[in-house]
C-alpha cells in the first residue's frame, strides 16, 4: 500500500474528527469574484485517477455509508454556504435554472425540484433560516455520484485546464491532485498577495515543466491552515495532493 493509501484510509476512519465545514468557501469565492465563461463545447477532456476521484470524494461525504447517515437530506455547511445537496453541490452558488440543467440526469421528483430551486441564491443566515423548507427532500446517493462525476467535477477538471492548459499533458494522479486543489481553492493561480504565493508557483512549474517542484508547493500551503484545528482537514488535504502529485511523477 503506497503512502497516499495509507493516510487516505486512516484519513476515512477519522473523517468525523477532520471535519472542515465550509472549507470550500475559498472556491466559492473566487468563483463568484472571478466568473470564467468555460467553453460550451470543447475537446474530450482528460481523465483524472480513481485515486484523486476519492481523495475529493471524502473530504465531501466520506463515503455512501456516511452520506446516506448525514448528507442524503440537504445540509447547511454553515459560513456563507447555501443549503448543500449530494457531494458537495450549493445550492448558494447557483441559479435555479442553473441547478435544474445540472441535476436533469437525477431524476429527482418535480416537487422536490422546485423546493431546492427555492433556495438557490441564499448564502449564510439566509440560507440556514431556508434549510428547514427542504429537508423532506432525499437526494440518493446514486443520483448525488451521477451528478458529481459527470458535471461537478467535469467542470472542475474544465477550470483547471483552462487556468493550466498544460496541465492536460499531466498523468492521470497529478492531474487529479490538481483538480483537487481547485476544487477546494478555485482556479486561483494568478491571485496576487501572500496567500496565493503557492498557486502562483504551481502556475510557473506546470508551465516550465518543473514538476517535481510541486508537492513542495502543496506542503508549504498548510501554512495557510496548521494552526487551525477546526482546518485540520486542510492541512492533511494538501499532504494528500502532494503524494499524488508524487505517485503521478513516478
Amino acid at each position: 500500500m503506497s503512502a497516499f493509501d495509507t493516510l487516505l484510509a486512516q484519513t476515512i476512519q477519522s473523517a468525523e474528527l477532520l471535519s472542515d465545514s465550509g472549507s470550500n468557501d475559498e472556491r466559492k469565492a473566487y468563483d463568484e469574484a472571478n466568473p470564467v465563461v468555460l467553453p460550451v463545447r470543447r475537446a474530450a477532456l482528460p481523465a483524472i485517477s480513481d485515486k484523486a476521484v476519492e481523495l475529493i470524494v471524502t473530504f465531501e461525504v466520506t463515503s455512501e455509508a456516511l452520506y446516506n447517515r448525514l448528507y442524503v437530506h440537504p445540509v447547511w455547511p454553515q459560513g456563507q454556504s447555501g443549503c448543500t445537496i449530494g457531494i458537495g453541490f450549493d445550492l448558494g452558488y447557483v441559479s435555479a435554472q442553473d441547478m435544474s440543467t445540472d441535476w436533469s440526469s437525477a431524476q429527482l421528483a418535480p416537487a422536490d425540484l422546485a423546493l431546492l430551486q427555492g433556495v438557490c441564491g441564499l448564502k449564510g443566515t439566509a440560507a440556514q433560516q431556508a434549510l428547514p423548507r427542504v429537508k423532506s427532500v432525499s437526494v440518493p446517493f446514486a443520483a448525488a455520484n451521477t451528478v458529481f462525476r459527470q458535471v461537478t467535477l467535469q467542470r472542475t477538471v474544465a477550470q483547471t485546464i483552462n487556468a493550466l492548459p498544460k496541465a492536460a499533458q499531466l498523468a492521470p494522479d497529478c492531474l487529479g491532485a490538481l483538480v483537487s486543489l481547485v476544487y477546494n481553492r478555485g482556479p486561483s493561480f494568478g491571485a496576487q498577495g501572500d496567500r496565493y504565493t503557492e498557486m502562483r508557483a504551481i502556475a510557473a512549474d506546470v508551465a516550465s515543466g518543473n514538476l517535481a517542484d510541486i508537492p513542495q508547493q502543496f506542503r508549504s500551503m498548510k501554512r495557510l491552515w496548521e494552526n487551525q484545528p477546526n482546518m485540520a482537514g486542510l492541512v492533511r488535504r494538501r499532504e494528500l495532493e502532494a503524494l499524488l502529485f508524487e505517485e503521478g511523477l513516478g
